[in-house]
């Protein structure tokens, strides 16, 4: 099967479902090894009895199953953007956990189509067209070996192998867009017009690529790179940051107008949130995307006498001669903690809060949070590390903040 290898140690998305069934069946027979991830949203009558039942399969086959509860009620906004969000959080934690080379998703040829046509009738400008058979997403490698097998192929299968498996009643309804393309459009397709579409998607990807290739050796962080993009290599940018950051959020025209306007903006430091796991940040002249659940970074280190510590934070070295840092042997013990904004320390005979330093420096707000001072033994800051976005590192410091 197209990029799998049985040498390696695979975590399954199964829903129960047509596709997911089909592509189970097909690595339990191929000998390949591989886990279960399993998420019941408990939105339909019938989904816990799904739950049960592949529970039941995974067990007589001696494969490990992992499986989400969702007992919180899902009244979203957009709650199919709410689930994709719960269910790659899930598969993240056990991928992680228990060290998946990669997660197999049951996307098959029609979903392919389907999610093009999408695109088309959106007029969107993506990083890709259609679906990409491997990814780097999430913090994952994503695998989707099912690409270029149809709907009626699986159909068929589940079939001829006797394979269990469930309907998802809400997929047969046209209540949503995708299900109207899927029932209107895609299963109405013939093979040659099938092939059509794979083709022209293909030949949209090449040249796709050949954009990206070019904006890759551009430095996209930087504000005075992005503003001289056309719209549509703009927005192609926003995608490429994105999957560079491992993160995943769909960037419409709309949203990639709001961001080029807050880039334009005055201010040097700007935080969008773009739902509950992504961040869009302007730190002067640079942007990115981050992970909008950051980790609180708050640390406090006491130094009792000259010694070495080694922090996630920052290196220091003291068994020697310290001078350069304004510190004195009557100074012990240390304390090294994170900056405050009315932090005060003097420099040339005046004091300057740690906040107008930030500014003047230029820092990025992230840094901020996480910057250390070293105060005396009456916790007066006595030293500040400065800050400069051209600091190369000479090897010979006896303090060094970890960037």
């Amino acid at each position: 099967m197209l990029h799998l290898n049985k040498d390696k140690k695979y975590l399954l998305a199964c829903s129960f479902g047509t596709d997911s069934m089909t592509l189970f069946d097909i690595l339990l027979k191929e000998g390949y090894n591989f886990s279960v991830a399993h998420i019941n949203y408990n939105l339909r009558e019938e989904s816990t009895s799904e739950t049960t039942k592949l529970t039941e399969i995974c067990q007589k086959h001696n494969i490990d199953i992992f499986v989400k509860e969702v007992n919180t009620f899902l009244n979203h906004t957009n709650l199919e953007a709410k689930c994709r969000e719960i269910r790659y959080s899930y598969f993240k934690e056990v991928y992680d956990k228990y060290c998946f080379d990669a997660l197999l998703v049951a996307h098959q040829e029609d979903d392919l189509i389907e999610t093009y046509l999408l695109q088309k009738s959106r007029k969107s400008i993506v990083a890709f067209y259609g679906l990409k058979e491997v990814r780097d997403s999430f913090g994952m490698k994503i695998i989707r070996p099912m690409l270029g097998l149809s709907k009626e192929f699986i159909t068929q299968y589940l079939l001829d192998n006797s394979v269990p498996h469930s309907i998802d009643k809400t997929n047969l309804s046209n209540d949503f867009k995708r299900n109207k393309i899927r029932h209107n459009v895609v299963e109405k397709l013939s093979k040659e017009e099938r092939e059509k579409i794979v083709k022209e998607i293909n030949n949209l990807n090449t040249n796709l690529c050949n954009n990206r290739l070019y904006l890759e050796k551009l430095n996209l962080n930087s504000i005075n790179v992005l503003l001289k993009l056309s719209d549509d290599n703009f927005l192609i940018a926003l995608h490429l940051l994105l999957e560079k950051s491992n993160l995943f959020h769909p960037i419409s025209r709309k949203l990639a107008k709001e961001i080029k306007g807050v880039i334009k903006s005055n201010k040097p430091n700007i935080e969008i949130e773009l739902s509950n796991t992504v961040k869009f940040v302007k730190e002067y002249e640079n942007i990115k995307f981050v992970f909008n659940n950051e980790p609180d970074d708050t640390f406090v280190y006491v130094l009792e006498k000259p010694g070495v510590l080694d922090t996630p934070y920052f290196y220091l070295n003291f068994l020697e001669d310290y001078s350069n840092r304004n510190v004195s042997l009557n100074d012990f013990p240390l304390t090294i903690r994170n900056a405050r904004p009315n932090d005060e320390f003097l420099i040339k005979n005046y004091y300057v809060k740690m906040r107008r330093a930030f500014i003047d420096w230029k820092m990025p707000k992230y840094l901020r949070k996480r910057w250390p001072v070293i105060c005396d033994k009456n916790n007066k800051v006595i030293y500040v590390p400065r800050y400069s976005k051209k600091y190369k590192i000479n090897g010979k410091e006896n303090f060094l903040v970890k960037l």
